[in-house]
């Protein structure tokens, strides 16, 4: 490695999560330079190229291993970021399975108090080694994405009790509510729902372009959303009627 791609691991390291500009920037070379850089260090084993940037090798291993072609968008990691700066010291919060709930888990405050209970064997990827306590619940893996489900999963939830629920969709509509692309998971969604005193959902605006196969809750049940700033007027119109917290992340 030369001096700038050494710097890059150390910077890593505090920030577990940099950006292609940032680094341009930071090494007065040009995006195309701090590309090469992460490709490189990417054969070696060192990163994990991300849309944009770069995050510590292993933390998303389980989901590049599930999806090799899988990028953040600036929109996603924005919507993680906002998301995880609604959780307090020492709240116990479930993480829901998918990529935007995975970016909540990416940008949690270092906090050894919290508790986060999850399916998902990314989040609990991401997780591991930081001081974050983590409760994995048990059940089948599903084939479609790497998390549990299943009767052994609803059952250990009539016991549980979270502050917050971040949950995450395949579809939306802004009348209707959310849905999801796979039928084994609809009744895990709705008894999740129904363990905390918060639900925030976490959702890229493209995702009321459409409806998913199956609908599992609808906005009186929510409490927070974030979005992004490219949700419709309509939409927000929409969403707005409804009586929960409308959050906007911003990429920029």
């Amino acid at each position: 490695m030369n001096s700038r791609q050494t710097t890059i691991i150390e910077m890593l390291g505090d920030n577990q999560r940099i950006g292609v500009r940032e680094l341009s920037d930071r090494f007065g070379v040009s995006e195309m330079t701090i590309r090469r850089d992460l490709t490189e260090l990417e054969e070696q084993g060192l990163l994990v190229r991300t849309h944009g940037g770069a995050t510590v090798a292993g933390r998303l291993r389980v989901l590049q291993s599930a999806f090799p072609h899988y990028s953040v968008t600036p929109e996603k990691e924005a919507i993680g970021k906002l998301a995880a700066s609604l959780v307090e010291p020492g709240q116990t919060i479930m993480i829901d399975a998918g990529t935007t709930p995975l970016e909540v888990a990416m940008h949690l405050p270092q906090d050894e108090g919290i508790t986060v209970v999850t399916t998902s064997v990314c989040v609990a990827q991401a997780l591991f080694g930081s001081p974050v306590r983590v409760l994995m619940l048990g059940g089948f893996l599903r084939h479609e994405f790497p998390s549990l489900y299943g009767p052994l999963t609803e059952n250990t939830l009539k016991n549980l009790h979270v502050d917050t629920l971040f949950i995450g969709c395949d579809g939306a509509d802004s009348v209707d509510g959310m849905y999801a692309l796979d039928l084994h998971i609809v009744n895990f969604e709705r008894a999740i729902m129904q363990t905390t005193d918060k639900v925030v959902v976490v959702a890229e605006s493209q995702k009321f372009a459409k409806k998913a196969f199956a609908r599992y809750g609808g906005w009186n049940e929510v409490h927070v959303l974030v979005t992004d700033p490219n949700l419709s007027p309509k939409d927000r119109a929409n969403l707005e009627s409804y009586n929960l917290e409308l959050l906007m992340a911003d990429p920029a």
